[in-house]
């Protein structure tokens, strides 16, 4: 498992702003471990992780991430840019989005970096 800079930077602002996440639904665009919505999740706010649908190591990664912290209520979710899945469909309305290091390629030249 790896944590990119970026994922601490944002965690870092999420802590400084704990109090207006409790009661909050948080989504984790390409969350990987997941350390924003983790914290968030925390915090109070009812989380959701997200990855690849085609990354089902990062898919992983979250869960036991989640496990680690104790967090059996956060949902770990496959989506992909572009994909209407019923696992989207199916996300009520969210208050907060995150991305920490999310990058979307209409051409799909980049390379995974997981």
């Amino acid at each position: 498992m790896y944590v990119w800079p970026s994922a601490v930077v944002l965690a870092q602002y999420l802590w400084f702003h704990r109090d207006q996440l409790r009661g909050r639904a948080v989504l984790e665009l390409g969350a990987g471990v997941g350390l924003p919505g983790v914290l968030a999740a925390r915090c109070g706010a009812r989380v959701s992780l997200s990855d690849g649908s085609d990354r089902p190591r990062c898919l992983e990664n979250g869960r036991r991430s989640c496990a680690a912290n104790g967090l059996r209520d956060v949902g770990v979710l496959g989506l992909s840019w572009g994909d209407v899945t019923p696992e989207l469909l199916l996300l009520p309305p969210q208050d907060v989005v995150l991305g920490s290091d999310v990058f979307y390629d209409p051409e799909g030249r980049c390379e995974s970096r997981r």
